[in-house]
């Protein structure tokens, strides 16, 4: 099956703070930055250790700019062009309208990819092939969506210091190539943490942003949800542009509900995903798209666990032993949970576990084990100081 969207790019940009026990080789750097507007992206690469188990990028600038870092980091790996079907190429114009309808920034860096690339994005007559398994043939920008995942989001006032704390595990039966850690700074929207697996600055597993919002997906089994007719947003790409556009959850559900969104299934056929929502405030939510449209679901209690079971309804949920064990595990620890034991929890729940990250959303902060590596290590990363160190560097 071919996936040819050609119009959904990241832009992430991404930055490591404290890393103990880690080597820190840097690959590709070009290091520019100059204030009052006047920007040349900020581009950095470096990989967590030798074993190459986790991708750091950063990227600073523009869309545009963002974009053609992004594209040359492609083009750069051996990744190519490859014509499009006149079918294909009708299409591919007609999601870069609606796009530039959606918002011109998604089409501010999809023109920089294609400049990376040497593309006429006005003729479109080619896409980047990014993907070419037996399964799935991806032209730049597809994503695929289809994970097995557990997400907990715990309240501030059941945290030991009143920190909202918002954890996942990303499960997949199959080790990710190219697991990516991506900081995004750009010139007109929040920053952002996100971590993606596979494509790098292509899609959002999950993240957070400098107003305290964090999201997650995890895939479920598709009810009959119908995808609206027309263009329409992949799923993965607008989780992610949630993130870079919304100040809290009730900002994000708004976008979620009015923005016509379309799930492209990995195999097997009949996974689409649903995603938790959450804010430092407290607040959260399940967003997910059944036949009578997108549903929102909220949780009275101190905590809110989202699994591969419909949350809308009680059954279903409450039928995973991975959300009956979170509940269970989240009940008796009132007013105590903290970082340590929200890891430890997501330990409890892991199976083909990929890796367990906790963000907190207050310090804007993360926490990351890597399945790799067997969960040996933590690492820690910022936001904030990152936001911190790229701000500096505009004033200077």
């Amino acid at each position: 099956m071919r996936i040819k969207l050609t119009g959904i790019l990241l832009l992430h940009f991404f930055l490591v703070l404290s890393i103990s026990s880690c080597t820190n080789t840097s690959s590709d750097s070009n290091n520019q930055l100059t204030a009052n507007g006047q920007s040349t992206a900020y581009w950095q690469t470096r990989e967590l250790d030798e074993d190459g188990s986790l991708l750091i990028l950063e990227v600073a600038g523009s869309y545009y700019e963002i974009g053609l870092k992004l594209g040359e980091w492609y083009r750069d790996h051996g990744f190519i062009a490859e014509p499009f079907s006149e079918e294909e190429r009708e299409e591919a114009k007609s999601l870069v309208a609606f796009y530039e309808s959606v918002d011109p920034r998604i089409v501010d860096q999809i023109r920089g990819m294609y400049r990376a690339f040497n593309l006429d994005f006005e003729a479109m007559n080619e896409g980047v092939l990014i993907s070419d398994s037996n399964d799935l043939e991806i032209l730049l920008p597809g994503l695929i969506d289809g994970h097995s995942c557990s997400v907990v989001f715990v309240r501030p006032s059941k945290t030991t210091d009143g920190h909202a704390l918002f954890g996942r595990n990303y499960d997949f039966p199959e080790e990710v190539q190219n697991l990516t850690l991506l900081f995004t700074y750009p010139d007109d929207g929040y920053p952002t943490a996100i971590l993606t697996p596979s494509t790098p600055g292509l899609t959002a597993a999950d993240g957070i942003n400098s107003q305290g919002l964090a999201l997650g997906f995890a895939s479920v089994a598709d009810n009959g949800y119908v995808s609206p007719p027309g263009d329409a947003l992949i799923s993965s790409f607008a989780y992610r542009y949630v993130l870079e556009h919304s100040a809290n959850v009730e900002e994000a559900v708004r976008y979620l509900q009015t923005i016509p969104i379309r799930f492209i299934p990995s195999t097997p056929a009949g996974v689409i995903t649903h995603v938790m929502l959450a804010d430092k405030t407290g607040d959260s939510a399940v967003v997910e798209f059944l036949p009578e449209g997108v549903v929102v679901s909220r949780s009275e209690t101190l905590y809110q666990v989202m699994t591969n079971n419909l949350w809308a309804n009680r059954e279903e949920r409450e039928s995973c032993w991975r959300y009956c064990l979170a509940v269970d595990s989240l009940e008796s620890a009132v007013g105590s949970s903290n970082i340590s034991s929200l890891m430890s929890l997501l330990s409890e729940l892991r199976g083909s576990t990929q890796y367990s990250v906790i963000y907190d959303l207050e310090d804007q902060t993360l926490r990351l084990s890597l399945g790799s590596q067997d969960y040996s290590e933590e690492y820690e990363f910022s936001l904030a100081d990152f936001i911190h160190r790229i701000s500096g560097e505009l004033e200077s």
